[in-house]
C-alpha cells in the first residue's frame, strides 16, 4: 500500500512538469486524491492490525516493525546503486521486451 502511495505522488510529481495536454483533473486531482485516500488507508490498517491478524499485540508488531527498516534498507540499497553505477540505476525501470 505505501508503494501504490508513492505511485500516486510519483504520476503527479512526473506530470507537474509537464501535462502532456492533458486535464488538471486527471494529472493532479486524481493522483493526490489516490495518494491520500491510500495514505488514511495505510493508517487505518495499521491502527486496526489486529482485527486483521486476530493475533496478539507482540504478534502484531513483530509483522509492522521489519516493514520500516525494510523499506529505508531498500531505499539505501537504491541511492547506492545511483551514486555508484548509474546505468544501471537508469536500466532498473526500463524493459526491452524485443530482445529476449
Amino acid at each position: 500500500m505505501l508503494l501504490q502511495t508513492l505511485a500516486a505522488l510519483a504520476v503527479y510529481g512526473f506530470f507537474r512538469r509537464d501535462r502532456r495536454g492533458l486535464p488538471a483533473w486527471r494529472v493532479v486531482a486524481a493522483p493526490l486524491t489516490a495518494c491520500a485516500g491510500l495514505a488514511v488507508l495505510i493508517v487505518l490498517v495499521c491502527r486496526n492490525f489486529g482485527l486483521l491478524t486476530e493475533a496478539s499485540t507482540g504478534v502484531n508488531l513483530a509483522l509492522l516493525a521489519p516493514l520500516p527498516l525494510v523499506f529505508a534498507l531498500g531505499l539505501g540499497v537504491a541511492l547506492r546503486i545511483r551514486r555508484r553505477a548509474p546505468r544501471a540505476y537508469a536500466g532498473l525501470t526500463t524493459v526491452d521486451v524485443e530482445s529476449g
